[in-house]
């Protein structure tokens, strides 16, 4: 029986697509793709940007001058007809006024709004580093209770062995029946162990699906650390032994260079912008100035006949500051404040900086070494002391209460030893939130979605 050719196309597509779809299942949650999902939906970005476009749209408009007013009335109208040409001084008048505001302050305005609107993109751009930090954060964590729990599963395989072990030599009445109740209960206890184990998995999940929706409850998690460096523009000698002889230049250099972090550049911002409503506030020291021009139509005859003339008059209008002390020097005084709480905002957050540096800096140092003292004596040591307690209970030279000592400690040193690389790889990505701060372009899209 042949099968029709458009049948056999049917199959091909319906394979391809089951294959394509238990791919894409079973597809790994890697670290960068965790970052992107997170910094691609989120609000924060979005909303700093749509604020940033608003005072850029805000600066336009506050740099025009304010509409002109239209003037028009009738004026010296008599009473007792309401005729336009009975009286000489009855007219129609037609005007336009225009005001211009004090001194330079549309000018100042537009400058201080375009400065806001700068300083909510460096906002947008911290808190794309800051979602970052968070979500590569917990991501470590996810794998970190994975990586346990594959340890764990793996030891209750050989917490098994021992349980045979035991029951084996009871049987033949080398040992007692407390080291098979003494195996038996270690057993329960690694049980016990794995169950906490899956359930910080998934507190961490659930956390991490905060930032980035299902894709954090992916079976599969990549067993492999990813590969994070240390960022090159930090200075070399905040993760060496040489860090204390050298404290204040590091310190002062890192003073310099943390300068340029999107959130230190938000918050100069917002010193500019202070600053500009400083020179705002003493521009109502100038007077407010204002051209009115009027056009007024009048009807009817002179007494020796002729039409009555029309009448153009002309105004300039100019307030006067007199009451300064009440209220000009207040508001400059108090703009001025505003300035110099924003600076000691900008100091203060550059000094906490500077300190988180060092701190995790020292951190990083202490974590390599106690890495390279797992790595060259502790895991090797534990792993030979948990076989020699076993060799010699089996010979019948130890008690079974030292080689479950021994396989316990052994395997504490080998989650200690986990959780060590995942806080190395935690540390450097807090590093790389204060060095890398070279962001993708954060746009708005057209439906308000983040385009990189």
């Amino acid at each position: 029986m042949k099968v029709p050719l458009n049948g056999i196309f049917y199959r091909v597509f319906c394979v391809t697509m089951l294959l394509g779809f238990s791919a894409h299942v079973n597809a790994l949650l890697s670290i960068d793709h965790a970052q992107n999902l997170a910094t691609r939906g989120d609000s924060g970005i979005s909303q700093m940007l749509y604020r940033s476009q608003a005072a850029l749209s805000e600066a336009h408009s506050q740099s025009q001058l304010p509409d002109p007013v239209l003037i028009v009335g009738a004026q010296n109208l008599p009473t007792n007809t309401f005729k336009f040409d009975q009286e000489p001084m009855t007219q129609l008048k037609v005007g336009v006024r225009q005001m211009f505001p004090q001194g330079d302050t549309l000018s100042l305005k537009e400058k201080k709004l375009n400065t806001q609107a700068s300083s909510l993109s460096s906002v947008a751009k911290t808190r794309y580093l800051t979602v970052t930090k968070k979500v590569r954060r917990l991501w470590l964590e996810v794998q970190y209770w994975e990586r346990e729990k594959k340890i764990l599963n793996q030891d209750k395989d050989l917490f098994k062995q021992l349980l045979e072990v035991t029951h084996s030599l009871y049987s033949v009445g080398n040992v007692q029946q407390k080291d098979v109740m003494r195996a038996e209960l270690e057993l329960s206890r690694l049980k016990e162990k794995i169950i906490k184990a899956d359930r910080q998995g998934e507190i961490q999940r659930a956390q991490l699906s905060r930032w980035i929706g299902a894709e954090a409850s992916v079976e599969t998690w990549p067993e492999a650390l990813p590969t994070m460096l240390p960022p090159l523009n930090m200075p070399s000698k905040l993760v060496s032994n040489t860090f204390e002889a050298n404290a204040f230049s590091i310190q002062q250099m890192l003073f310099e260079q943390l300068k340029s972090h999107p959130m230190l550049v938000s918050l100069q911002g917002q010193v500019e912008v202070a600053d500009k409503d400083i020179q705002i506030s003493k521009q109502q020291y100038k007077p407010t100035w204002g051209v009115e021009v009027n056009y007024g139509y009048r009807d009817g005859e002179n007494n020796d006949g002729s039409d009555r003339s029309d009448f153009v008059s002309a105004m300039v209008n100019v307030s006067l500051p007199l009451f300064s002390n009440s209220r000009q020097d207040k508001t400059v005084q108090s703009a001025t404040y505003r300035k110099e709480a924003q600076k000691n905002a900008y100091q203060d957050q550059l000094t906490e900086m500077v300190g988180s540096v060092q701190t995790l800096s020292r951190r990083l140092l202490q974590t390599e070494e106690q890495l390279t003292l797992f790595n060259e004596q502790i895991l090797f040591k534990a792993r030979l002391h948990a076989e020699s307690s076993l060799n010699a209970y089996q010979a019948d030279a130890a008690n079974f209460s030292d080689v479950m000592r021994a396989y316990i400690s052994e395997q504490r040193d080998r989650l200690d030893y986990e959780r060590l690389l995942v806080t190395r790889l935690q540390l450097i990505s807090d590093l790389q939130f204060y060095f890398l701060t070279d962001t993708p372009e954060l746009v708005l899209g057209s439906y308000g979605d983040i385009q990189q």
